[in-house]
């Protein structure tokens, strides 16, 4: 992991115990809409996110379609690995055959939070909610055994080949949040392709940015996401309507969960700021630029330090 990502938040605030009730005393939200029933939750160092054992998760990865997946790709021979560390982050790792470093395919670290988002995303007369949100401090889904072709190349940050997988990952968080009752999952991906990947069900929190995305896509899409994270990464995305290159700033990416949370993305107040920046934006890519600066860029850094 090059960056903490809890460094990284721009939007959100951790929250400690003091701090909850204080904020829940002033807020109009109830208890169970501010931040779930993190209060449950209980001790054990053998359970992922305290709650789900091996078997369990198997089940799962079962059910999603990921065990099915795996299978195709070689992988008939799955193993799993759950553990909690000293700062209590929840790892689950899975590997094809043996516990070893070099067969390891899935590798997941989470951590289980209450946050409070800056006030500027809600009215004035609002307050801010407490939110119970898993944050994803870590997530590789890689092929021990495949190689990067010209049809599958790598990019910037990238040891090996993806799995394929994020969609079923995707689904196992949504099954976990439901059942655990949390807010949402949250993530601050280091890369532009990154965001783009979790886009399928992930927003950004900030409305003007999640325009940006989405306006980079719509103007964008005879591109691949190789030359999209290439383009963002060399400076050669443009916004037309100011003539700048377009520079990406990780912040929290949000799958949201509970219908405390849906309701901040359904309302007229982010609707109205990602509609209006998403119709002001119009981009394109400085393709022969692009290229320039990336073989200047390989010629002092490898591909998956960047």
């Amino acid at each position: 992991m090059k960056y903490r990502k809890r460094l990284a938040l721009k939007y959100f605030k951790p929250v400690n115990s003091d701090e909850i009730c204080e904020l829940l005393l002033d807020s109009d939200d109830s208890l169970e809409e501010s931040f779930g029933h993190f209060a449950l939750q209980k001790k054990s160092g053998a359970l992922f996110l305290n709650r789900f054992g091996p078997d369990e998760i198997m089940a799962l990865m079962e059910k999603v379609g990921l065990v099915e997946h795996l299978h195709a790709r070689g992988f008939r021979n799955l193993q799993l690995e759950i553990m909690r560390d000293e700062v209590q982050n929840h790892h689950l790792k899975v590997y094809d055959g043996t516990i070893d470093p070099e067969n390891l395919l899935i590798n997941l670290r989470l951590s289980r939070s209450r946050f409070v988002p800056d006030q500027c995303f809600f009215n004035e007369t609002k307050n801010k909610p407490v939110l119970d949100m898993v944050m994803i401090e870590w997530l590789s889904a890689e092929d021990p055994r495949a190689g990067f072709t010209p049809g599958r190349p790598q990019l910037p940050g990238q040891s090996r080949p993806g799995l394929g997988s994020l969609r079923h990952l995707i689904e196992i968080m949504y099954i976990t949040g439901r059942i655990l009752m949390v807010d949402g999952f949250m993530d601050v991906p280091e890369h532009f392709h990154g965001a783009v990947m979790y886009s399928q069900k992930f927003k950004f929190f900030d409305p003007v940015q999640e325009a940006v995305l989405q306006a980079i896509l719509r103007d964008l899409k005879e591109y691949s996401l190789h030359d999209l994270s290439w383009g963002m990464l060399t400076k050669s995305i443009v916004d037309s309507s100011t003539g700048r290159p377009e520079i990406y700033i990780p912040s929290e990416q949000v799958f949201p969960i509970s219908r405390h949370l849906n309701k901040y993305y359904n309302s007229k107040l982010y609707r109205n700021s990602f509609m209006q920046a998403y119709g002001n934006k119009k981009y394109t890519l400085d393709y022969e630029a692009m290229l320039e600066r990336k073989n200047k860029l390989l010629r002092n850094k490898r591909i998956e330090d960047l």
